[in-house]
């Protein structure tokens, strides 16, 4: 059975043509239906005429995504917990703020990359997820949480969007599609801790934002912390970052995680400005949110950050910090990858 999330709407219409014998006008209703209506049955499709509806569930479902666990952090963020046909997890997280709300959804269960800060990155790959249950993140928590109207979307969730290209790109397609979730470009930023070859499939495929993970300031410090270094060296990714092609008015996001004693240092922000130098971009400074299974990496203090971002912006290098959100739910940037048992999960009632 095809599930019918997993098409973006050209697919879509290569499947209900072959499936049905109908047209793009019946196409696009489907479509529309599964995407702005939200149903999740095709016997609940209002707009489609029955004929068509009972050709296509003979072939076709819609498959939702599960909600294991909803926790409500003190800060107003919400992180979901989703279970997959297959029983395995994902979290997003919801993030309200005064002027937008951001959701940070998941392109993996578990990450390659291996970062030494990030727990995700414990897990491993355990698979790649699919385009239906990349798109349908947004989708659902919109359902979930009415009161707020998600305007930003960012992967930054579990896993490396770049090594999920096949499926992140048909389903940003549904997210960015004016029949469907009609997300502007302008609010969809897609982070990487450093794929450079698909970087520039990426930017070829999406006029999305890009967000590179970034953390050091020479290849030595960030091979310590991202194995990916060893592949594809910091200068390559600045070489390809350079290269990027970025439309008027777009800049790349260079994410710092900051730790104590090791890459806070005013000669890391002095060389930071060389790296940066050709570059449209804004460097987005990430406090290290502490863990208990990394006794070694260390928060600065919020002084030395202070001094850090005034060193920059200074000299001229548009920089902000991150506010940490969902710090007491487990939601903050390197803390997602929880894993719920189904017996925890009978337990807790949504």
């Amino acid at each position: 059975m095809v599930n019918l999330r997993s098409l973006d709407r050209s697919g879509l219409e290569v499947f209900v043509a072959a499936q049905t014998g109908a047209g793009s006008d019946a196409a696009l209703r489907i479509f529309k239906e599964v995407w702005q209506q939200g149903v999740t049955r095709i016997g609940a499709m209002t707009r489609v005429r029955r004929s068509i509806r009972d050709k296509l569930a003979a072939g076709a479902e819609i498959r939702p995504l599960t909600l294991a666990q909803r926790q409500d952090s003190a800060d107003g963020s919400t992180k979901f917990l989703w279970r997959l046909h297959d029983g395995h997890t994902i979290e997003s997280v919801l993030i309200p703020d005064a002027d937008r709300v951001t959701l940070c959804i998941s392109s993996q269960v578990g990450c390659a990359m291996g970062c030494t800060f990030c727990l995700t990155g414990d897990m491993g790959l355990l698979r790649h997820l699919t385009v239906d249950e990349i798109a349908a993140q947004p989708l659902q928590v919109q359902q979930l949480a009415p009161e707020h109207r998600i305007s930003n979307l960012v992967l930054m969730g579990m896993g490396e969007p770049l090594h999920n290209l096949k499926a992140l790109v048909p389903a940003l397609r549904i997210c960015l599609d004016d029949h469907a979730l009609n997300f502007s470009h302008r609010r969809v930023t897609v982070s990487t801790v450093g794929l450079v070859p698909k970087m520039a499939a990426l930017a070829a495929a999406l006029p999305v934002n890009l967000a590179v993970s970034l953390n050091a300031t020479t290849e030595a410090q960030r091979r310590q912390i991202m194995p990916i270094t060893a592949r594809h060296s910091m200068q390559a990714l600045l070489d390809e970052c350079r290269a990027f092609p970025l439309p008027s008015g777009k800049r790349i996001t260079f994410e710092y995680v900051m730790f104590a004693g090791f890459n806070d240092a005013i000669e890391d922000a002095q060389r930071l400005i060389g790296l940066l130098d050709g570059i449209p971009s804004k460097v987005n400074l990430i406090p290290y949110n502490e863990n208990p299974d990394r006794p070694n990496m260390r928060r600065p203090s919020a002084a030395v950050v202070k001094v850090f971002q005034h060193h920059l912006v200074s000299r001229g290098v548009s920089c902000s910090v991150r506010v940490t959100r969902g710090l007491d739910i487990s939601a903050a940037c390197g803390q997602l990858g929880r894993v719920i048992s189904p017996a925890q999960e009978a337990g807790w009632t949504p």
